[in-house]
C-alpha cells in the first residue's frame, strides 16, 4: 500500500520479488544492494532456515529522484519460494504497489513456476489485491544454463495474453536486473498516478524516472486548489524523521515476519509428524 508522507514529502512504493525456491529473487536483491551507483539504500535485514536459503527478508528504502515535488522510495522485499512458507508469503505481499515474479528458465522447473505464479494471484486475491491491477513484472532468469525454455515457450506458459512487461537474465552476473527493476518502478509510478489523482501537483513534473513507452506520464499537470503552506521542516529533522519511521517499519516488519515463521514452522512440524506416524504403524 502506497505511503504518503506529507510532513517530508515522500511517496513509500512497496514492490515484492516473487517465486519459487532458489530461481534467483535472492540474487537479484543482493545485486540491487551491493550497487554502488544506487544510493539511499537502507541495511538489508536477512533471515534465513535450514530449509530455504531464499527465506529472508530485505527491507531496502532507494531514493529515486522526486515525483511531483515528492522523494520516491521503494522498499524491496522477497518472498521464500518452498510451499511450507505460504503464510510468509501472504504477509510479506501485504500491501504490496508491484511485483517482480521471477522465472527460473530451466524446462524441469517450469511445473513449480508455473505453480508459484498460481499462488502469487491466489495470494494477492487474499491480501484483497487486484492481480489484473498491480504492475507485475516477468524476469525470465538463468539464460546463461543449458537445456532452458526459449523466451517465446516461457511467455507462452506465464504471459499468453501478453499483459506484462519482461526481461530475460543472469542475475548472477547482473545481466537484467536494474533492467527489470526500472520497468517495476515506472509502472508503479504509473499505476500510482492512475490510483490517487489527488496527489498530483500542478507545478512538478516527474525527473528522475521517466515513464516507458506506451505509459501515461504519471501525475501530469492538472488545475488544483492551492493548499496551504507547510511549516518548514529542516533537513536535519526530516532526516531524523526518516530514520525513526524506517527503524519503526523495520521493527513491525520482523516481529510480523517472526510471528508468521513460527506459524509456517507449526504447519510443518505438523506434516512432518503425520508422516513419522504413518511410517512408524
Amino acid at each position: 500500500m502506497v505511503f504518503i508522507n506529507e510532513s517530508i514529502k515522500e511517496i513509500t512504493l512497496k514492490l515484492v520479488y516473487y517465486g519459487p525456491g532458489l530461481c534467483g529473487k535472492t540474487t537479484n536483491l543482493e545485486h540491487i544492494h551491493g550497487n554502488p551507483k544506487l544510493t539511499g539504500k537502507g541495511k538489508m535485514i536477512s533471515m534465513s532456515t535450514e530449509t530455504d536459503r531464499t527465506l529472508f527478508f530485505d527491507f531496502l528504502p532507494m531514493d529515486l529522484g522526486t515525483v511531483a515535488g515528492f522523494r520516491i522510495r521503494v522498499q524491496l522485499y522477497t518472498v521464500p519460494g518452498q510451499v511450507f512458507y505460504d503464510a510468509t508469503r501472504r504477509l510479506v505481499l501485504r500491501g504490496a504497489d508491484g511485483v517482480v515474479f521471477v522465472v527460473d528458465s530451466q524446462k524441469a522447473i517450469l511445473e513449480a513456476g508455473l505453480e508459484s505464479f498460481q499462488n502469487l494471484r491466489d495470494n494477492l486475491l487474499i491480501n484483497q489485491i487486484d492481480p489484473e491491477k498491480i504492475p507485475i513484472i516477468l524476469q525470465y532468469n538463468k539464460r546463461d544454463l543449458p537445456d532452458i525454455h526459449s523466451i517465446e515457450e516461457l511467455e507462452h506458459a506465464f504471459n499468453p495474453e501478453e499483459k506484462h512487461s519482461h526481461f530475460p537474465a543472469v542475475a548472477l552476473r547482473g545481466d537484467g536486473v536494474l533492467a527489470t527493476l526500472q520497468r517495476a518502478v515506472q509502472e508503479m509510478i504509473a499505476s500510482l498516478a492512475h490510483r490517487f489523482p489527488g496527489a498530483q501537483k500542478p507545478a512538478e513534473r516527474p525527473a528522475a524516472v521517466p515513464a516507458p513507452a506506451g505509459i501515461a506520464e504519471p501525475f501530469p499537470e492538472t488545475e488544483a486548489a492551492p493548499s496551504p503552506p507547510a511549516p518548514a521542516v529542516s533537513e536535519r529533522e526530516q532526516e531524523q524523521e526518516r530514520m525513526l519511521q524506517m527503524i519503526c517499519q523495520s521493527n513491525e516488519n520482523l516481529i510480523l515476519l517472526m510471528n508468521s515463521l513460527l506459524e509456517d514452522v507449526k504447519q510443518q512440524q505438523a506434516f512432518l509428524k503425520q508422516f513419522v506416524i504413518r511410517k512408524e504403524n
